[in-house]
């Protein structure tokens, strides 16, 4: 089996999770990824994601690689793509990844009006995007920059990705408290790098 085959056999355990909870149920849908810290593995839970569903070719897949800080997921698929700015998304932004099944998109950063009326540019190109494609998966990166913040209004769901392998209850309940103003509304969460049992107070922290 070639390593997309990998990948996608790795994560359609989380497909198949995400679509029995309705995240990734309607056509269009998008979600967006996000971690608490660098490292955790966002960029690679995307391209896992993305991955799965394609594979199962109910429809085209579009990973947006949006983050700021740490690799982009270009590079780990040894592609050779440059950042575009939001209002200038078009058809030639988009990267077919092959073996991968799903188009890449690469930009700089998040939407900057939060939704609230600001380029016209970017709002009918994400329009558009989110009626090309069954599936939309934005890798936000993780929340040490403003970027997951500034996606949240455009994206249906927001999800965090936690290495269950180095991550603490205390670690997790230090996030919540920086999420408790209601900065970002968090649909759930996925497990990377799960290789073993996780205790049950992550699991109740997590809550």
């Amino acid at each position: 089996m070639d390593r997309a085959g990998e990948l996608a056999a790795e994560f359609e355990g989380v497909r198949l999770r995400l679509l029995a909870a309705g995240v990734l149920a309607e056509a269009g849908a998008s979600l967006a990824l996000t971690a608490g810290r660098r490292g955790e593995g966002v960029s690679t839970v995307a391209i896992g994601l993305a991955t799965a569903l394609a594979r199962q070719d109910e429809g085209a897949v579009l990973l947006v690689d949006s983050a700021v800080l740490g690799q982009r997921a270009g590079a780990m698929l040894g592609l050779s793509v440059r950042p575009v700015g939001l209002a200038a998304v078009a058809a030639e932004s988009i990267t077919p990844v092959p073996g991968h099944g799903f188009d890449l998109l690469t930009v700089d950063g998040g939407p900057r009006d939060g939704g609230r009326g600001g380029a016209e540019g970017w709002k009918d190109a994400w329009q558009a995007l989110r009626g090309r494609y069954r599936h939309v998966i934005v890798d936000a990166g993780s929340l040490r920059s403003d970027t997951p913040l500034l996606w949240s209004p455009w994206v249906d769901k927001v999800a965090l990705v936690i290495d269950s392998a180095k991550t603490t209850e205390d670690m997790i309940l230090n996030l919540r408290r920086e999420l408790a103003p209601g900065k970002l509304a968090l649909s759930g969460f996925i497990l990377n790098r799960r290789k073993f049992h996780v205790p049950g107070r992550l699991y109740q922290a997590l809550r």
